[in-house]
């Protein structure tokens, strides 16, 4: 079934690329149109006009309708000359016309008398403004994305030169996740959780699968689109890939960077080295003719390497610890268990140690490492002069070594990962007036998570834990005193994903009279074969007290005594004892089938016209209909629906059966009406408005992996329910013997977490609106003002519908009476059930802003950008995964600033082509150019939480205090160093201002209310391009990156109240990006050489 859901993708990629031309382009292209009239202003109808795309000899023709309208949709970005023709007229022509992706270009023509073989040429080389698009476009040129110094070479970056860019991939006040990726039209979409699957970063944030930046020709975002836009509510953002031209072109180059030149972190001590920090990206890109003006290349290989020292030490159970453990035993007439002493191998021996037990005795000194091959190729045919065919692969492969929850090189967490995306374009011109496009694609993203090293052979060692599967083999989770105290084996268990999105999509462009109407559909099939098997190798903790308990007492040896307060020893001992005797203290093992196929289908239909009602008032109207059928993952998922037929003791539904067709209902009554207008009161000012609704699509992390930390089943797929049902074993306080399996006697646990979906479930939708103005300030310069603002409804939002009433008491037999199914007679394992957790949509938001921006391009060698907005984003809930509020009774109890809200961001580009200084050597005084990329934006909500106190005795673990003076009080905001070493901090808040509630009730103090640290960051580059030969340049360049060395904090850690930490800021702000190469990191700079042909 899995090889046949990913070739059968591709098996219809190859039958669309073949199709009959009744198939047609999207939004992704971009096109000319206007109206063609006299002197007078009146129309010219059946005027002549041809088309030549000046670089590919592209040709198209067409005359105008009645009314003098001409409209070239859906053509191949890059530069076009039209000219028409009309008996009777003067023929005029206009060249350097800019197609760009997402925009029509509004060209009017206006024809005079014709005179003995007069024409009139002119250049459209400058900016001008949209007359008739409705909606919101930003495009950053190849100029300017080639020129920008982009810190880790990150398309995704680009995002924050858009005006309404909140940070973290949210625009205009919709969440991270509401944004549609987009290849050249293609699927660029994660379904795990609706972000980028190209340029994902990796394990630990190191730097995944890639596009590469000489690859990409324009980096679009539209966002209050029009009817045709789809699948996401916070806008699109596309990649157009380079194509081909007449003329051979293409760059080799090689990008270093390296921690000689960065600045030395401050949370590093002064007596600490700078760590190694080395990244390198290379590649080559070339593209030409194959057939001259019919047929094209392009094809770009990057590959990044990316390095950083990891000199953090460790503490393992050394043969020190060992002789220690051992002595505390016999001490005490206990003998070392020969299970604990065969796995011990598990871990690896000391290095730094030198006489008795001590901690830090293990320096690795592997580095975290990361690499990824990315290429991408593209063809593009003109098949006869009506009809193109566009073909486009991107194919990405990486893996990532990370420490993360450890320091020992074994247990690393690596992720491989493998991203592949491709695309058939067909463009069909029917008639002059009536046009097609139509596309497939299909997008793969496969990564898996596991310990560097799972090879471990288990029950080689003695230990049985039930795993005989080679696939699954590595070490269990062994905890010795805690994480903090000895580091843990088996730290990241078998997780990961493969991801197929296959879509049809077809878009027919048709013009009559005034109008321009447009429309189309898609089919979409999503495919996930999800493998996240956490606890399946087992897990076991060692505490140093279990002989403290009165089970591990009555294993104890014939006149042997307890050692769980002998102070003699130290805490770490007494936990090494434990587990040389093998006294587990707890332990746990997932049993049950816990990989899944998932799939899902959806449709979408649209229809839009572009109505000139007056010459200068054009009005953008359609709707839109989308369906998104319910996932499905035949005959194991389920819902908890007491009382239904064919459910089970806990209420359980598989669907399917007589009482569940589908896990929640599809929403078929989906219709997003969009309206838009565009008036041009002057030759210099236009004014426009939309208003829409944009249904989402949903992610598929928060039905299957959503653990918000109060005890509910992870997702619909882990219900003890079904032909294998998921439960988690748990075994406390026995002593674990040479190839027993200690779960096999295991009890099932005495309270079961579910989770379900609200029967109710709808499709999450959101009301995007803005009123803007845009004026012409000069021939290069655009200005642009206004409101922008949204509403989101039925959001994606998680309750727990049997969560206690608050009251006093947090162990099963105080909450359990509490809970509202707790005496449900219809459900037989009632009083069995802890937590639900259930899916639902009652999330809101609302979001409004003021946004400016101003834009030239070639203004003196100038192009350049910059925005500002003033807006304001709040909510109830800020994502899908891992959210769950305070009270699940009182959702609007959580509305406040959300989780991305930023009150003032301003953002902005600079590429500057110095003039030749003087006459002489022009190899030194030619060729400068200077670039910056600018960042400042205002400090994010923090949300206060109690933490791992369950202060309500709700059993949900999310409560907040109550405010009982400044937090602010008594924070320096300065950098500390604690007394005797230590990792420096700087404290924003503190704990003082904050105490619980009164034991069994919720805290007042609302979400989101303070604020964090503030970012702002200057990239800076020095470009010197010396010309070698006609058609060959040599171009070096250093990108220095915050170069103001301003230190950007991270928020301040808040999660818990109670701990020694509480309101520090601990590192820089690197949320985005690889660590020392992304946004925030202190100064840095980067050395590249490119050959440019």
């Amino acid at each position: 079934m899995r090889l046949f859901n990913k070739y059968i993708y591709l098996l219809f990629l190859v039958l669309v690329s073949a199709m009959t031309p009744m198939l047609t382009a999207q939004t992704f292209r971009g096109g000319i149109a206007g109206t063609v009239q006299d002197s007078s202003g009146a129309a010219v109808s059946n005027a002549k006009i041809s088309l030549l795309g000046t670089e590919t000899g592209y040709k198209r023709d067409m005359v105008s309708t009645d009314s003098g309208v001409y409209s070239f949709q859906d053509l191949p970005l890059g530069d076009y000359t039209v000219e028409v023709t009309a008996a009777g007229f003067s023929t005029r022509k206009v060249d350097h016309i800019a197609v760009r992706p997402g925009q029509i270009y509004s060209l009017d023509i206006k024809l005079g008398v014709a005179s003995t073989n007069e024409q009139i040429e002119v250049s459209a080389d400058a900016v001008t403004l949209d007359t008739v698009s409705t909606t919101n476009n930003a495009v950053v040129n190849e100029k300017a994305v080639a020129n920008i110094p982009l810190n880790g070479r990150d398309f995704t970056q680009l995002l924050k030169v858009v005006p309404g860019y909140n940070g973290a991939q949210s625009l205009n006040g919709t969440r991270t996740n509401q944004l549609n990726w987009q290849i050249d039209g293609a699927d660029n979409n994660d379904i795990w959780q609706n972000g980028a699957a190209a340029n994902q970063g990796g394990v630990g944030s190191i730097a995944g699968v890639t596009i590469p930046i000489d690859a990409i020709d324009q980096f679009t975002v539209q966002s209050q689109g029009n009817a045709e836009a789809g699948r996401n509510g916070g806008g699109m953002v596309s990649l157009a890939i380079k194509s081909g031209t007449n003329t051979i072109h293409g760059s080799a180059y090689y990008f270093n960077r390296n921690e000689f030149f960065a600045a030395k972190s401050p949370f590093l001590l002064s007596a600490q080295r700078k760590p190694q920090l080395r990244n390198q990206q290379f590649g080559a890109s070339v593209g030409g003719p194959i057939v001259r003006d019919k047929l094209f290349y392009f094809v770009n290989y990057e590959r990044q390497k990316y390095l950083i020292q990891n000199s953090a030490s460790a503490t393992e159970p050394t043969a020190a610890y060992v002789r220690a453990g051992t002595a505390l035993l016999q001490q005490h007439g206990i003998s070392v268990n020969p299970l604990s002493l065969s796995v011990l191998s598990l871990w690896p021996a000391g290095n730094q140690e030198a006489g008795p037990a001590s901690a830090g005795n293990f320096l690795d000194g592997r580095p975290q490492t990361g690499y990824s091959d990315n290429v991408i190729g593209k063809v593009d045919w003109t098949l006869t002069p009506r009809q193109t065919l566009s073909v486009r692969a991107f194919i990405g492969t990486g893996r990532q070594f990370a420490a993360v929850g450890t320091n020992v090189f074994d247990y690393y967490q690596v992720a491989p990962d493998i991203t592949q995306n491709f695309t058939a374009v067909h463009n069909y011109a029917i008639t002059d007036h009536l046009s097609n496009q139509a596309l497939a694609a299909v997008g793969v993203f496969n990564q898996t998570f596991n310990d560097q090293n799972h090879s471990q052979n288990i029950p080689d060692l003695g230990l049985n834990t039930g795993v005989t599967t080679p696939s699954l083999y590595g070490a269990p989770t062994i905890t010795i005193a805690s994480s903090t105290t000895f580091d843990q084996t088996g730290v990241t268990q078998p997780l990961g994903r493969k991801d197929y999105t296959g879509h049809f999509t077809d878009t027919v462009n048709y013009i009559f009279g005034k109008h321009q109407v447009r429309f189309g559909g898609e089919y979409r099939r999503n495919y996930m074969d999800l493998q996240y098997q956490r606890n399946v190798r087992g897990t076991f903790t060692f505490t140093g007290q279990a002989t403290a308990n009165a089970a591990i007492v009555s294993l104890l040896p014939a006149n042997a005594t307890p050692y769980a307060t002998d102070n003699s020893v130290g805490a770490d001992v007494r936990a090494m004892a434990d587990y040389l005797a093998g006294y587990v203290a707890s332990s746990s093992f997932t049993q049950g089938n816990l990989r899944r196929d998932i799939y899902q289908n959806t449709f979408s239909l649209f229809v839009q016209d572009q109505y000139q009602l007056l010459q200068n008032l054009t009005l953008n109207y359609g709707l839109r209909y989308d369906y998104n059928a319910p996932i499905n993952s035949p005959g194991v998922l389920s819902d908890f629906r007491p009382g239904a037929p064919g459910a089970d003791a806990f209420g359980l539904v598989v669907p399917g059966g007589a009482g569940l067709d589908s896990i929640y209902p599809g929403n078929k009554s989906n219709i997003a009406p969009r309206f838009g207008f565009s008036y041009e009161p002057t030759a210099k000012m236009v004014v426009r408005g939309t208003y829409g609704i944009f249904f989402d699509a949903i992610n598929f992390n928060g039905f299957f992996d959503n653990r918000p930390g109060n005890g509910g089943a992870a997702g619909v797929q882990a219900n003890p329910t079904g032909a294998t049902p998921v439960v988690n074993l748990s075994r406390p306080f026995y002593q674990w013997q040479t190839g027993i399996n200690p779960f096999s006697s295991a009890n099932a646990p005495s309270v079961f977490g579910l989770s379900t979906i609200d029967p109710n479930f709808r499709t999450a939708y959101i009301q995007n609106f803005n009123l803007n103005v845009q004026y012409q300030l000069s021939r290069n310069t655009i200005l642009q003002a206004g409101y922008v603002g949204s509403l989101g409804r039925r959001l994606f939002n998680l309750i727990d519908i049997n969560q206690a009433r608050p009251g006093l008491g947090t162990s099963n037999n105080d909450l359990q009476p509490r809970r509202p199914y707790y005496n449900n007679t219809a459900i037989a394992n009632a009083k069995s059930i802890a937590a639900i957790n259930q899916i639902s949509s009652q999330g809101t938001s609302n979001y409004s802003s003021a946004q400016v921006m101003i834009r030239t391009s070639n203004f003196h060698g100038l192009t350049a950008q910059g925005s500002y907005t003033y807006g304001h984003a709040l909510d109830v809930v800020s994502g899908t995964r891992g959210f769950a509020p305070q009270d699940s009774t009182n959702l609007a109890g959580e509305y406040g600033n959300a989780d991305f809200d930023i009150k003032h961001t301003f953002n902005g580009y600079v590429v500057y082509e110095a003039p030749q200084i003087g006459h002489s050597l022009p190899v030194l005084t030619k060729g400068w150019q200077g670039n910056a990329f600018l960042t400042v934006f205002s400090g994010q909500p923090v949300n206060v939480k109690l933490g791992s106190v369950d202060n309500s005795g709700t059993g949900e673990f999310q409560d907040r205090p109550n405010l009982i003076g400044d937090p602010k009080a008594g924070a320096s905001r300065k950098f500390v160093t604690p007394a005797g070493g230590g990792t420096p901090y700087v404290q924003w808040y503190t704990a003082g201002g904050f105490a619980p509630a009164p034991a069994g009730s919720f805290g007042t103090f609302h979400r989101n209310v303070l604020r964090g640290p503030g970012f702002s960051t200057v990239d800076a580059s020095l470009v010197k391009n010396t010309q070698l030969h006609e058609r060959l340049t040599l171009q070096l360049r250093a990108e220095m990156f915050n170069i103001f060395n301003r230190t950007n904090l991270a928020n301040p850690g808040v999660g818990t109240l109670s701990s020694s930490t509480f309101g520090r800021s601990t590192s820089t702000r690197n949320n985005s990006g690889a660590p020392g190469i992304g946004p925030g990191e202190p100064f840095n700079v980067q050395f590249a050489g490119k050959i440019i042909f």
